[in-house]
């Protein structure tokens, strides 16, 4: 180690950009909290098709949504915003299957 003191840094820069990568990776998703309440408001459980294919952007948007603190006095407001959030994004998923190679957001050329 002492003379290749290069890559013990390159190996400890490694280690901690993976172990940063699994903590921020962690971040995305869904609590278990938030499945709970899928699966008590919405119907849903964890592993229904559209809850797997939510990208992490998505999932962000719906643990946002389900936590937001301008809802979480008004609970029927709460349910009906991310059933509705949830809808879209299920259309999106239907639209991009009907499209092969292309996605929703993109202009047609």
């Amino acid at each position: 180690m002492r003379k290749r003191p290069g890559a013990c840094l390159a190996i400890s820069a490694a280690a901690a950009g993976f172990f940063s990568l699994t903590v921020f990776a962690h971040g995305f998703g869904l609590s278990e909290e938030d499945y709970d309440y899928l699966r008590s408001t919405q119907n849903l459980q964890r592993y229904d098709a559209p809850i797997l294919d939510l990208s992490p952007k998505e999932r962000t948007r719906v643990h946002a949504l389900i936590n937001d603190p301008q809802t979480a006095n008004d609970p029927l407001a709460r349910d009906k915003i991310v059933k509705h959030e949830l809808g879209i994004f299920l259309e999106r998923q239907l639209w991009e299957k009907q499209h092969p190679g292309e996605l929703w957001d993109v202009p047609r050329k």
